[in-house]
């Protein structure tokens, strides 16, 4: 959202901005509260969704088989992931995801593939895209 305002911004400059280029916001708007509810359960259920994803992982990663992990290493994990969630959450709720993969996922990639997690990576981040299953189960509301 903030991305598509400043592009707005930049693209109207001198001129009245037109209906199809202001659509965004009405978009927007009508999404709103839909994502007020989901950026609000997805912070009441922050550590469900961790615990959800910490046992996929732990399940690929059985005997250390592609990566072993000492304490802190863990606990840098866990900081990261949640705020990772923190992030996407936000992005979602100003619908910007521009800002999320110019800035978090990029970022993240580069770290990445600085201290060579790479492996571990392509093997264990698409969990996440399954990591709210129990929290968003249609059955559970």
């Amino acid at each position: 959202m903030l991305t598509q305002f400043s592009n707005l911004s930049v693209n109207t400059d001198g001129r009245y901005a037109t209906d199809s280029e202001l659509e965004f916001i009405n978009d927007y708007l009508e999404s709103m509260a839909m994502r007020v509810q989901t950026y609000e359960k997805i912070q009441a259920n922050e550590e469900a969704i961790v615990q959800e994803v910490d046992e996929k992982m732990q399940e690929l990663n059985k005997n250390d088989s592609l990566f072993k992990m000492d304490e802190n290493t863990k606990i840098v994990c866990l900081r990261d992931r949640k705020n990772a969630i923190k992030y996407t959450s936000a992005a979602m709720l100003i619908n910007d995801l521009d800002r999320l993969r110019d800035g978090l996922l990029i970022w993240l990639k580069t770290i990445v593939k600085a201290v060579g997690y790479d492996r571990f990576v392509r093997t264990h981040y698409p969990i996440y895209s399954g990591g709210n299953s129990r929290v968003f189960n249609p059955r559970r509301g």
